[in-house]
């Protein structure tokens, strides 16, 4: 008979795959779901007895089984419903008999889980199991996991939106809150990270886009996290590409799950949460590609009227894309230079879509005008994010780039954890030899933050005056930037 005790060991203490019995029915338990999250998913107190008394049937009713059969019996335990249990069985049951089984199986306890839906299935053998293995099961087997997926791919953009909203308000803000809260007090960053999300889901609607920033790129207590974390365990940042999510600010939670994930160590809670969060993204940005196709389509006919009328529906349900505006402001600026050629409305329409574009995304690789030099070099800056991370092998030169370039374009709480990253995680030797703590500190003075600089020693002020005079040298010795001088502009 399955054991309470390892049962429990199974699902809280990350045992991935048991065997129990080597007798008739022989039975092996595998966990769908991530094992990470059962501790804070499943109750004990509720837990142990339904799994007890499941036990008990499965070696009852699977143990007067004559056949030579295998089975696998799926378990998905939800967070407001009682549990849902299906039988596949190889060779072949009639539903009736499967149908037989699985009311055998029900159990009448009180048993839910706490964030999320949480699944394990049943491998069982009776008579040492099906003389053909390479027979399917009867019905097919779909994990659940796959099944969520295919349902968020099915989903329109207005729904991929909704999905991903409720999947991090409801599941993983409040188990990354969990997590962060329950560690040492003497950790007080990442104390902190864990109040601010729980903050967040609990006053919801979510923080606006500003006050976002507010509460992790203003606060010196963030950072704290975000230094307090051993490398790889990316979970302060993406805490805050959650709360983007929580907002429907995609742009910017995508920025941020790339830039985490390549540092992400294996079987780890939060590396767990950027994979899922980026398969998510992808297939949100697929559909949204979809959708803006049918727009690029109408404005390369000609028709701006038409291709308005697309982007103003795409932004109706994701109106922060910084593509979407970016392609709004193209038509629309066509659409009226073509009644009427205007430089100075065109450049008040750009001046008015660039604050939306870059809020949007302020790493956003694309500029439409530029009437100074310092307004040129920033358009060739963002050029040149398009060309970061093409090749493998330069990975560590290309992140410290993009760490300059979005110092560069003002992005100060992403240049931060850039060259924290650069900083903690790779060696100096691949960096050039460059210090990258003054950087760190010098992106953090940008945002206000001035006491985290005092937790280490040096003369950081004469440090900053350095990296003030290296941009700006930077800036006016590029082409772009020496043309528009050439021009009489500065």
């Amino acid at each position: 008979m399955l054991s309470t005790r390892l049962f429990l060991v199974l699902f809280l203490f990350s045992v991935p795959l048991w065997i129990f019995g080597q007798g008739s029915p022989h039975v092996e338990i595998q966990l769908l779901s991530n094992d990470q999250v059962a501790e804070l998913n499943l109750d004990r107190a509720s837990f142990t007895p339904w799994a007890r008394v499941l036990g008990q049937r499965i070696d009852s009713v699977f143990g007067q089984d004559t056949s030579k059969r295998d089975y696998m019996v799926l378990v998905t335990l939800h967070t407001q419903a009682s549990p849902d249990i299906s039988i596949f069985a190889r060779p072949a049951c009639t539903l009736a008999e499967l149908n037989m089984l699985q009311t055998s199986l029900n159990i009448h306890l009180p048993i839910q889980t706490t964030y999320c839906d949480y699944s394990f299935v049943f491998l069982i053998k009776t008579n040492e199991g099906s003389r053909n293995p390479n027979q399917p099961f009867f019905p097919e087997f779909q994990e659940p996991d796959k099944a969520v997926h295919e349902a968020f791919k099915r989903a329109g953009l207005s729904e991929k939106k909704k999905l991903l909203i409720k999947w991090a308000t409801d599941e993983v803000m409040p188990i990354l809150s969990e997590t962060e809260t329950k560690i040492d007090f003497k950790f007080s960053g990442i104390q902190y990270a864990g109040r601010m999300l729980r903050e967040t889901v609990n006053g919801l609607p979510a923080t606006a886009l500003s006050e976002t920033g507010s509460v992790t790129d203003a606060r010196s207590e963030y950072w704290r996290g975000v230094m307090e974390m051993s490398p790889g365990n990316e979970i302060i940042t993406l805490s805050k590409a959650m709360m983007y999510v929580a907002n429907g600010e995609f742009d910017l939670a995508k920025e941020y799950c790339e830039l985490i994930r390549p540092f992400a160590k294996e079987k780890l809670l939060a590396t767990y949460y950027v994979k899922e969060l980026s398969w998510r993204l992808e297939e949100f940005n697929k559909e949204l590609s979809l959708r803006a196709e049918r727009g690029i389509a109408q404005h390369e006919k000609g028709n701006y009227a038409g291709a308005i009328a697309v982007y103003d529906g795409i932004l109706a349900d994701y109106p922060r894309s910084a593509w979407i505006n970016y392609e709004l402001y193209f038509s629309t600026n066509l659409m009226n230079n073509t009644q009427q050629k205007d430089s100075v409305q065109t450049l008040i329409r750009w001046n008015a879509a660039k604050g939306v574009i870059f809020a949007s995304n302020p790493l956003y690789p694309l500029s439409a005008r530029a009437t100074t030099g310092q307004e040129g070099y920033l358009l060739m800056r963002r050029l040149e994010l398009g060309k970061l991370f093409k090749v493998k092998e330069d990975f560590s030169k290309d992140i410290l780039r993009l760490g300059d370039i979005a110092l560069d374009l003002g992005a100060y709480g992403y240049a931060a954890e850039v060259y924290w990253l650069c900083f903690s995680r790779l060696k100096k030797e691949e960096l050039g030899n460059r210090e990258m703590l003054p950087y760190f500190l010098y992106a953090l003075e940008k945002l206000g933050v001035t006491d985290i600089r005092k937790t280490f020693n040096g003369d950081f002020e004469k440090e900053f005056v350095k990296i003030d005079k290296a941009r700006k040298k930077e800036m006016e010795g590029s082409p772009v930037y020496k043309s528009f001088k050439q021009k009489g502009s500065r």
